[in-house]
């Protein structure tokens, strides 16, 4: 017995080793995999691989979470008051993590609001898919099947369909085409290269072939309205599709003008009496909602300091919608995916 037990624990460790060696292995072929056939800008090899990197070994949160809790039990039976409260913080923390990673993100909510009367319509807002490193094909058909539930004249999509996403763009984004509603679409800024491959021309022709409509630069009748389409401000196309509209007669007045748009900064650059209600989203609500930080990094971010939600401002009323989808980090936190219903 005295010789055994120094063998068991050797060999208890040799196995540990292996589990490890394998978890590394399986993981990095799976980055190795999905880095293959990603689509990026010449220069972000490296920031590419660490991100995916983050979101296959984020994986190991779950064990991760089931032995700090295991630990912090025995602990707590132990009677060491100092260690217990420890292991709770971990266990706490990390389960904030596992949330923010495997939960919230495929916690897709419809909110419904209403913004008046005035075109007579209720659509479907949606911004910021992100399509690629993190979001796939099942999430975009899972999103596809929620957004055909519902009882709207059209979906709006106001930008950032992508991020590093798969060469083949027509088959990442076919299952768009199984849409019911009427979808109209402008382009966001990682559609536009700011930043981000350049993606923009097979992105349209992509997008047409799922019977998408593209509106930047153009206007469409929307109910008792018309919907103007603008690109990215960032890119410098909402300039561009701003002064081609300004050469071009509107068929309403103010109250039936309506913008869709990604940057909701776009509303600095409007006329006073352009438009009566902007719609974008880039903002993402902050993507992780941490109380002051969020809200003053999106003041530093965008112009206005926006956020989600409705905004009265002198040239026009926004409304910013949170988007669906993720970039940067793998994660949200208390900022779940949001489909935003609008009557108005």
């Amino acid at each position: 017995m005295k010789l055994g037990f120094p063998i068991a624990r050797a060999g208890s460790r040799g196995w540990r080793v292996l589990s490890g060696v394998a978890i590394v292995v399986l993981f990095g072929a799976l980055v190795a995999h999905d880095f293959q056939g990603a689509w990026y800008e010449e220069g972000d090899r490296h920031r590419v691989i660490a991100k995916l990197a983050i979101y296959w070994f984020s994986w190991l949160l779950w064990p991760a979470l089931l032995l700090l809790a295991r630990e912090t039990w025995r602990t707590a039976r132990r009677r060491k008051p100092a260690a217990t409260v420890a292991g709770i913080v971990a266990v706490a923390l990390c389960g904030c993590f596992t949330w923010a990673r495997f939960i919230e993100p495929n916690a897709l909510q419809v909110r419904e609001t209403t913004l008046g009367t005035a075109c007579g319509v209720r659509v479907a807002l949606i911004s910021d898919l992100h399509v690629g490193l993190f979001v796939r094909e099942p999430d975009l058909q899972r999103l596809v099947d929620r957004l055909n539930t519902l009882q709207v004249d059209a979906v709006l999509v106001a930008g950032d369909w992508t991020f590093e996403p798969d060469h083949d763009l027509r088959s990442t984004f076919a299952p768009l085409a199984g849409l019911r509603h009427r979808t109209l679409s402008v382009l966001g800024n990682h559609d536009e290269q700011r930043p981000g491959p350049p993606l923009r021309d097979a992105l349209q022709q992509a997008l047409a072939a799922a019977h998408v409509e593209p509106i930047d630069g153009r206007r469409v009748p929307l109910g008792r309205c018309e919907l103007q389409g603008l690109g990215d401000r960032s890119a410098g196309s909402a300039e561009r599709d701003l002064a081609g509209s300004r050469r071009e007669p509107w068929r309403v007045d103010r109250a039936h003008r309506v913008m869709l748009t990604h940057n909701p900064d776009t509303v600095f650059d409007l006329e006073p009496d352009e438009a009566a209600l902007l719609l974008a989203g880039h903002t993402h609500g902050g993507q992780i909602d941490i109380p002051v930080f969020t809200a003053h990094l999106l003041a530093h971010a965008t112009d206005g300091g926006f956020r989600q939600g409705l905004y009265e401002l002198k040239n026009a009323r926004v409304y910013v919608t949170p988007g669906v989808g993720i970039d940067k980090l793998p994660i949200r936190f208390r900022v779940p995916p949001t489909i935003d219903v609008l009557s108005f």
